[in-house]
C-alpha cells in the first residue's frame, strides 16, 4: 500500500514541477507571494506626492484647462521660498507637444527658474521586440521644455497577466540609445543635488526588477490626515515648508485621469501611477534589490520539499506524517521570509508547499480508505439493531455507544437580541434581512468565541451562548460578561451595517445570568442537539429583555461575582416572569 502511495505521489510531484516551470501556477503563486513579501518597507520622509485630485478638478476645471499655466504656478509656489524648496520636482505629466504659446512659455520659464524639474517620457513598443532594440519610439517633452528641465525618463510599467504591477521596467534601448526610467532620473538628480553617494544596486536601476512597496496607496500623499492636493498646495492651504530638500512628485490622483493600477501590496484599492514612481524611488534610497530566481532554479526548492515528504511518509506512521510535514512547511515558509529579508532573494512559496501537501494528501487518503473500510464494517454490524446515525457515531468513537441525556452543570448563559428588528425587517428585502442577520451573527459569534464560549443557537434575531459547557472554562462568568461587553463595544460595526434611514435607531441588548442547568445531547437517536435547559436559561433570556438599546444587563448573582472587575450601575429591581420575587439588575459599563 505504501509503495502505491509513493508512486502516485511522484506523479503528482512531476505534474507540479511541469506546471511551475511553464508558469501555469503563477496565477496562484503571485497572490501568495504578494501577501507574504509585500508587507511594507522603510518609508523615506523626504518623498511626497502632490495629487491632481477630484477636489482640484472640481475647483480648477478639467485637466486640459489648467495643466500648463497652473503647473507653472505650482512650480513657482514650491520654489518661492529657498529655505523650504524641494530638491527635485518630478512631474508625472506628459508635455510632448507645444500647445499654447503663452502657457507653454510660462511653464518653460518656471521649469528653467526652478532648475530641478524632471518629467516623463513614454516608450512605444512594436509588435516584435528585437534583441538590442527593445522599443521603436519614445515621446519626450517638446524641445524648448526639454532644455528647461534637468532630465526625463520613461514612465512605462510592467503589468502582469492579472493586471497587477509587481515590477518596474529598467533602462530600455531605443534605436541604440539608452532610455532610463523616470524613477531613475528622479533618484539620480536627487542624490546629486543632495551630495549623496549612489549606493543603489545597478541591477535595481537597469533591469526589470521586483518593486518593494513602502506601503499601501496614499503612503506618500502628504502628512497624516492631510493629503497633498494640487489645489491645496497652490492656494497655500497645505504648507510647502515640509517639502524642504525633498522629492516632490506631481501627478494624477483622480480616477478619471486613468492612471491608477492594482499593485502587489493592495489589490482592493488602486494606486496612482505617480505614487508607484514614488515607491520605486523609495526602494532606490533603501537599496532594496530583490533577486528573482531563474525558471529552472525555482524548481529546486519544490523538488527538495517533495522528496522530503516522500521520505517522511515511508518512514513514519500516517498520524505523524501530517504533523511533521506541516512543521516542515512552516519552516520552509519561514525560510522564504529570511531569504527575502536578509538575502534579498525571492523564493517560490506555493509550489513547494503544494508539492509536499499533495504527497501528504495521497498518504492520508490511502490511510483513510483503509479506515473507511473498517468503519463500514462496524456500521453494518451495529445498524442491525441501532439507528444508522448512532451506528456511525459508534464507529467514529470506537464502538462505544453514544448515550442520550444531560448532566447538571453550573454555567453562564448570554442572550442578545436586536431592538427594532421588526422596523428593520420592514425596511429591507428578505434577501437583505438574511444578509444583515448573517453579518450581525458574525459580531455576536466573534465575541462569544473570543471569550471561550459556545454559540448554542440562533433564533430569529436572537443569539444564545453558553460558557462552561460543553468543556470546563476558567472564570466563565467573567468571560460571559466580557463577551457581552465586546458585543456592546462593537456597536459601530453594527451601525455601519444599517441603511442610512435606520442608523442610530436600531440596536441590540444583552443579558447575562449564571447558575445550574441541565446540559447535554437532547433529542432522539435520529436527531439530537447539544443545548442547555432550566430556570437559569429562562432567567437569562428574560434579563436580556430588560436591556435597553446597546445595554448589557446582568443579574445580581453575576454582579456579586464580577463587581470588582467591571464598572457597573444599579438599574433597579424588576419583576421577571416566573419569578416570585423582584430581581436586582445591573448595567455593565466597562471593564475596570
Amino acid at each position: 500500500m505504501k509503495k502505491t502511495r509513493t508512486i502516485v505521489s511522484l506523479l503528482f510531484i512531476i505534474a507540479v514541477l511541469v506546471l511551475q516551470f511553464f508558469g501555469l501556477l503563477d496565477v496562484f503563486e503571485n497572490p501568495v507571494e504578494d501577501k507574504l513579501y509585500q508587507t511594507g518597507s522603510k518609508i523615506n520622509n523626504n518623498i511626497y506626492v502632490i495629487g491632481i485630485d477630484e477636489e482640484t478638478l472640481n475647483e480648477l476645471g478639467s485637466f486640459d484647462k489648467f495643466s500648463r499655466d497652473r503647473m507653472a504656478d505650482l512650480i513657482n509656489k514650491l520654489m518661492e521660498d529657498p529655505e523650504s524648496s524641494p530638491a527635485v520636482i518630478a512631474l508625472d505629466i506628459a508635455y510632448y507637444a507645444e500647445k499654447d504659446e503663452e502657457t507653454d512659455d510660462k511653464l518653460i520659464e518656471a521649469c528653467r527658474n526652478a532648475g530641478n524639474v524632471v518629467m516623463v517620457d513614454t516608450v512605444m513598443f512594436g509588435s516584435v521586440v528585437e534583441e538590442g532594440n527593445q522599443a521603436i519610439m519614445v515621446e519626450k517633452p517638446f524641445d524648448e521644455l526639454a532644455d528647461a528641465i534637468v532630465g526625463s525618463g520613461h514612465s512605462n510599467y510592467q503589468l502582469d497577466s492579472d493586471g497587477v504591477v509587481r515590477h518596474k521596467i529598467g533602462t530600455l534601448n531605443v534605436d541604440g540609445k539608452k532610455e532610463k526610467s523616470f524613477a531613475t532620473v528622479v533618484y539620480e538628480n536627487y542624490i546629486k543635488k543632495m551630495g549623496l553617494e549612489d549606493n543603489t544596486n545597478e541591477r535595481l536601476k537597469e533591469d526589470t526588477a521586483y518593486i518593494v512597496y513602502a506601503g499601501e496607496p496614499r503612503t506618500f500623499y502628504g502628512s497624516v490626515g492631510a493629503g497633498c492636493s494640487f489645489v491645496k498646495v497652490l492656494n497655500g492651504t497645505y504648507s510647502t515648508k515640509s517639502f524642504k530638500d525633498s522629492i516632490v512628485f506631481v501627478g494624477a490622483y483622480a480616477t478619471g485621469m486613468q492612471d491608477n493600477y492594482y499593485t502587489s501590496i493592495d489589490k482592493q484599492t488602486q494606486m496612482y501611477g505617480v505614487e508607484i514612481h514614488a515607491n520605486i524611488v523609495n526602494q532606490y534610497l533603501n537599496n532594496s534589490y530583490k533577486l528573482e530566481l531563474a525558471d529552472w532554479a525555482l524548481l529546486v526548492p519544490t523538488f527538495i520539499m517533495a522528496l522530503l515528504a516522500v521520505l517522511i511518509i515511508n518512514i513514519t506512521p500516517t498520524k505523524w506524517t501530517i504533523i511533521i510535514n506541516l512543521a516542515l512547511c512552516a519552516i520552509y515558509v519561514s525560510m522564504t521570509q529570511l531569504f527575502y529579508r536578509l538575502l534579498g532573494v525571492i523564493m517560490p512559496i506555493l509550489a513547494p508547499v503544494v508539492a509536499m501537501a499533495l504527497t501528504v494528501i495521497v498518504d492520508v487518503v490511502g490511510e483513510y480508505a483503509s479506515y473507511a473500510k473498517q468503519k463500514k464494517a462496524i456500521i453494518e454490524k451495529y445498524s442491525k439493531f441501532l439507528p444508522k446515525a448512532v451506528a456511525e457515531q459508534i464507529a467514529d468513537e470506537g464502538e462505544e455507544k453514544l448515550k442520550l441525556g444531560g448532566v447538571k452543570k453550573n454555567i453562564a448563559v448570554l442572550f442578545v437580541d436586536i431592538r427594532g428588528f421588526t422596523t428593520l425587517s420592514e425596511s429591507l428585502t428578505p434577501e437583505e434581512v438574511v444578509n444583515f442577520l448573517n453579518q450581525y451573527y458574525i459580531i455576536t459569534t466573534e465575541a462569544v468565541f473570543k471569550n471561550g464560549g459556545m454559540v448554542d443557537k440562533f433564533v430569529g434575531d436572537e443569539t444564545m451562548a453558553l460558557f462552561n459547557a460543553p468543556l470546563d472554562l476558567d472564570d466563565y462568568i467573567d468571560k460571559a460578561v466580557m463577551a457581552g461587553l465586546d458585543m456592546i463595544n462593537a456597536h459601530d460595526r453594527f451601525n455601519d451595517m444599517l441603511p442610512d434611514s435606520l442608523k442610530d435607531k436600531v440596536w441590540y441588548g444583552v443579558g447575562v445570568h449564571y447558575g445550574d442547568a441541565v446540559v447535554g445531547n437532547l433529542g432522539t437517536t435520529e436527531r439530537m442537539d447539544y443545548t442547555a435547559i432550566g430556570d437559569t436559561i429562562n432567567t437569562g433570556a428574560r434579563l436580556q429583555g430588560q436591556a435597553k438599546a446597546n445595554e448589557l444587563v446582568i443579574s445580581s448573582d453575576v454582579y456579586d461575582i464580577i463587581k470588582s472587575r467591571f464598572l457597573c450601575e444599579h438599574a433597579g429591581a424588576v419583576h421577571l416572569k416566573g419569578k416570585a420575587k423582584d430581581m436586582e439588575i445591573y448595567k455593565v459599563i466597562s471593564r475596570l
